[in-house]
Order: structure tokens, then sequence, then C-alpha cells
């Protein structure tokens, strides 16, 4: 890989020794990777397809998936959720919706989604569109409860102008937001319901902006941004950045390290500490899948 180092820390998280693999490429705009069932998931936004990866290759599972981009593995119901932009709800696989409103007003269109150990879900919703009809009429970040029916709105993230990527820390007791046009990352208190921007990522580091986001167990962030892949500590220092050939959009931790969605491909990346999401959240050490 090409990693440019900005803190000696970086080293405990990766090894500029290892590659970053391209395992499939010839896509339009990947996306909404996720890692469950020992196989690969995700969306190829641009042409409305969702697809699987596993023993080298990609095969398409869905042609028509109401243009979903935001995926993610519910461990507390063996499910994979989607954004499905085109149908303004949360989905799973079957096509169910899970959550297509806020208060009787529609959603906006979905763009990122996380489920917590107690199986409540987190979305982005950013106004991306013109909506005829009534709508909430800005951005915001949402946590709905399945068992209650109660979807709760994080009032700080309304000053958002795009909130995009949502990850939880380890201990989930804050939740970590991309704001794509102001190129930043924030970090919200789920108790304080106290939100700051953690940082700003340098546009001119190289092309993209801000979009998805994991962290591993120690509460480090993986975030894809301008020019590849930002490695922060919590505190939001910069450790390094992994370049990358192709704007990276998302990723997402297996059980060796990160599988990455860029543009026309995806790519798998080893790291050396776990993620601290899903089926990953008890791991104390990585297995090849």
């Amino acid at each position: 890989m090409e990693l440019i180092p900005y803190d000696e820390a970086v080293t405990s998280l990766v090894d500029a020794a290892e590659p970053l693999e391209q395992w499939d490429t010839g896509f339009t705009f990947t996306e909404g990777p996720v890692y469950c069932w020992g196989r690969y998931y995700f969306t190829d936004f641009m042409v409305n397809k969702i697809f699987r990866y596993e023993d080298g290759a990609s095969t398409l599972i869905d042609g028509n998936s109401f243009f979903s981009i935001g995926m993610t593995y519910d461990r507390s119901k063996d499910r994979i959720l989607r954004c499905a932009r085109d149908k303004r709800a949360i989905m799973d696989m079957e096509g169910n919706v899970v959550i297509d409103n806020y208060r009787g007003m529609p959603i906006n269109g979905s763009n990122d989604v996380i489920v917590d150990s107690a199986g409540r879900i987190y979305f982005s919703d950013p106004l991306t569109r013109k909506i005829e009809g009534p709508q909430t009429g800005h951005s915001s970040v949402f946590r709905h409860d399945e068992r209650t029916g109660e979807t709760l709105l994080f009032e700080p993230t309304r000053a958002l102008e795009f909130p995009n990527g949502i990850a939880l820390s380890p201990d989930e007791t804050a939740l970590y937001i991309t704001e794509t046009r102001g190129s930043d990352v924030y970090r919200l208190d789920l108790a304080s319901g106290n939100m700051e921007r953690l940082i700003h990522l340098d546009e001119e580091a190289g092309e993209g902006r801000p979009d998805g986001l994991r962290l591993d167990i120690q509460g480090n962030l993986y975030v894809t941004g301008p020019g590849g892949i930002w490695l922060l500590n919590p505190q939001g220092k910069i450790l390094g950045i992994v370049k990358t050939p192709e704007i990276a959009a998302n990723l997402c931790f297996d059980t060796r390290g990160l599988f990455i969605t860029a543009s026309k491909s995806i790519y798998h990346l080893n790291t050396k500490i776990p993620g601290a999401c899903g089926i990953l959240r008890n791991f104390t050490h990585f297995e090849v899948p």
C-alpha cells in the first residue's frame, strides 16, 4: 500500500508492507460494503444493482435494488439492511420495508445505516432532492427502535448540510458522522446530545470527500475521504492516510481488515486491529474467514 504517515502510532493500525488488493473492477459506483455469512456484499449504486463477492468473483444478486446505497448487517435479526433511495426507505434484502417515515412524514432518501447491539437502527437522511408533499425539510440523523416503533431525531444533526457515513464508538456512547459537503467528521455524544466537529479533512490531500467510516475496537477511526482512507485516533488526530488509486466511498471490517468500495472497484486491506461493529464485536484477534 501507499501509506502517508502523520504519526508513528499509525504502525499499530496498519503495516505499510501490506498490499492494497484490488479484488474486482468494472463497476460504475461501488458502495454499501457488508461482510456477513462468510461473504461480501456491495451495491453498484448508479446502475441499481447489488452484488455478492465470494471465491474471487462477484455475482449479481439483485438487478433492481431501488437504488440502494448504504448497507449494514443487523446481527440482532441476522439480516442485511439497505438504504433504498428510490423507495425512500430502509429495507431488508427481501424487499420488506423497515422504516419509511418520521412521525408520518416520508424520509428524504436514506444514505447510510448501522445497527447497535440492542438492535436499534441508526440512519443518515440527507436532504438531497426536492420531494413533493409533507417532509422534514432538513437533513437529519435518526435512531429507530423496532420494538417500540419510536424514531428519534438527533436534533443537532439538523445543522448538517449532508450527513453521510455513520458509525458507533466501541462502547456505543458516541455516534460519528461524516459531513460530505463540509469535509468534516463530527462526534455526537448520545447521553448529552451534544455534537462537536472532530476534524476537518483537507480537500487538498486528493480527490474525494468524507463518506463512509468505521471504528476498530480501540476507537480508532477509518474514514474514506480526500486521497484515500484517513486513519484517526479516538481524539481525531491524523495518524496517516492510506492512498487509494480510485476515490474510496465506503468500507467495512471483516475478520482480517477492511473491505473497501472505491469508484469502479472493490479492494481489501489487512489491518492489525479488529473492527468494533457487527459480527466482529467480540473478536479479540483476527481469523481468516
